[in-house]
């Protein structure tokens, strides 16, 4: 049994140690889109036009792709914090029992993070095609909305980390009442 929890602990730690690295690659890829975005708008600017299919004719003011850049600063930071929970929820599991009522808390919230996330990612497109067009002639606006498999994945993710939170918190209840009997 106590193999059993210590490799529990143990994948729980390389888990950890997974999403710290994940959050360095995703703090270093903000770090060179906002030094971009400072540096050389106009590249920004190319870029945008480009994801967006827009035609090269299309110019961007320095406002626009700053306020672009916050949009996507929010949402990046939005990332950070689903990470952030969900390496607690496993830092938890590697220092104590695997089934807590402090586990399942964090993996909850993890999840709820996610989903937030997850709600951020349907909201970008229009919200990127509306700041994108500030800058267009009327008649030239557009308000572009989607739902790719990108986003029921997160939605899907994060559902299974809240429901997995749940079900963590009802072990720890039947494990707390099973500690009282013996």
């Amino acid at each position: 049994m106590n193999d059993r929890r210590e490799r529990a602990r143990s994948l729980s730690r390389r888990m950890e140690a997974l999403i710290l690295a994940l959050t360095g690659v995703v703090i270093l890829f903000v770090a060179y889109g906002l030094w971009m975005t400072w540096d050389d708008p106009d590249w920004v600017g190319q870029f945008i036009i480009d994801k967006l299919a827009l035609p090269n004719s299309a110019q961007f003011s320095i406002f626009t792709i700053r306020l672009l850049a916050a949009a996507f600063l929010v949402q990046a930071v939005m990332v950070l914090w689903a990470l952030q929970a969900l390496r607690r929820a496993f830092h938890e599991i590697s220092l104590h029992d695997i089934v807590s009522t402090k586990s399942a808390r964090l993996v909850r919230l993890s999840g709820l993070a996610f989903l937030v996330n997850a709600i951020a990612m349907v909201l970008a497109p229009p919200l990127v095609s509306m700041i994108v067009s500030l800058d267009m002639p009327v008649g030239h606006r557009f308000v572009a909305i989607s739902f790719s498999t990108a986003e029921l994945l997160a939605v899907i993710v994060s559902g299974t980390l809240i429901v997995f939170g749940h079900l963590l918190a009802v072990a720890a209840e039947v494990d707390d009442e099973n500690k009282r009997f013996v």
